[in-house]
């Protein structure tokens, strides 16, 4: 009877190894197909990382008037880690709006564990693409607005934004005031409807107004043009971003200014002493990348660009 028993036993260790060898077997195949899912979604993300990176990076060449897919690749490759076999695109459109750069990629990654069950790699993409076009909101701006009719910035925008000469614009106006009839080239805008002291004025002038301003808008501007109180030798040699006006109503505090565009200038000289009909600003007007700014409504472009992610995966709107 024991020896029985004995063999007994040993027929159920037996059966029970054939029965935990079938139960683990679709385990280790469940783990290792997790294993890999979670590998190649990882890998999805940093492709995807490396298409985002290359479609800003497009964009913000393009605002500044160069080619957006110059280097794209390059940006990609900086942003991943084996992902073979990997194939890139990199195109753009333009509407009347905006322009549109589309970068996508394509490759493989190899799997760890799933070669068990017969497959070896799995296909992963990705696309992303950034419309690029004139800023429509921005922060920093100085409260100095410029007339959009004004000879200056007209030469500078048939030049296709390229000019690099030095432009006299005057306080006074030269004929060119937007329509209105407020005169002058340069005026002093008021963005928050206070009572802007000069000291508060100054400050903007030096360090810009630091809430965002949304086009198209209209302000009111501070009585007066610019005087020998308010320091404009502080901005000599910096770049400044500032409103561009389409048109002028009524006078003093009651003044009204449309605000359609900003355009980007560096200041060479100024001069704010002796007579009025004197008193003048010397700019060179240079492109300008301003961030993601395209949220706003419609702005003319006068060189400042935004840009701003329109569509992830295939997912989004870029029209």
């Amino acid at each position: 009877m024991l020896n029985n028993a004995s063999q007994l036993n040993h027929s159920d260790r037996g059966s029970i190894s054939v029965l935990f060898a079938v139960a683990v077997l679709p385990m280790l195949a469940m783990t290792a197909v997790v294993a890999d899912v979670g590998m190649v979604h990882a890998k999805r993300q940093e492709l995807q990382t490396g298409v985002e990176a290359a479609a800003i990076a497009g964009a913000a060449k393009l605002a500044r008037g160069s080619s957006a897919c110059v280097g794209y690749d390059a940006v990609i490759s900086a942003n991943i880690d084996s992902i073979s076999s990997l194939t890139t695109n990199c195109t753009t459109s333009s509407n009347a709006a905006h322009d549109v750069v589309t970068v996508d990629a394509e490759g493989s990654a190899t799997l760890a564990f799933s070669q068990l069950l017969g497959r070896s790699d799995a296909s992963i993409t990705s696309t992303a693409s950034v419309k690029v076009g004139p800023a429509r909101s921005a922060v920093g701006l100085r409260p100095i607005a410029l007339c959009a009719e004004h000879p200056a910035l007209q030469d500078w925008i048939s030049s296709g934004m390229t000019s690099t000469a030095t432009y006299t614009i005057f306080v006074e106006s030269d004929g060119a005031t937007c329509g209105g009839d407020v005169p002058g080239n340069w005026s002093m805008i008021d963005f928050d409807g206070g009572s802007n002291s000069n000291s508060e004025l100054q400050d903007r002038i030096v360090n810009g107004y630091q809430s965002e301003i949304v086009l198209p808008v209209t302000l009111n501007g501070d009585p007066g043009i610019p005087t020998p109180s308010i320091d404009i030798d502080a901005l000599i040699g910096s770049t400044i971003t500032i409103p561009v006006f389409s048109d002028a109503r009524s006078s003093g505090a009651g003044s009204e200014y449309d605000l359609h565009g900003f355009t980007s200038v560096e200041i060479l000289d100024a001069v704010m002493t002796g007579a009025a009909s004197q008193r003048h600003i010397d700019v060179r007007f240079t492109p300008q990348t301003l961030g993601e700014g395209l949220a706003g409504g419609i702005a003319v472009n006068y060189g400042s660009q935004s840009f701003q992610i329109c569509s992830l995966e295939g997912t989004g709107d870029c029209s």
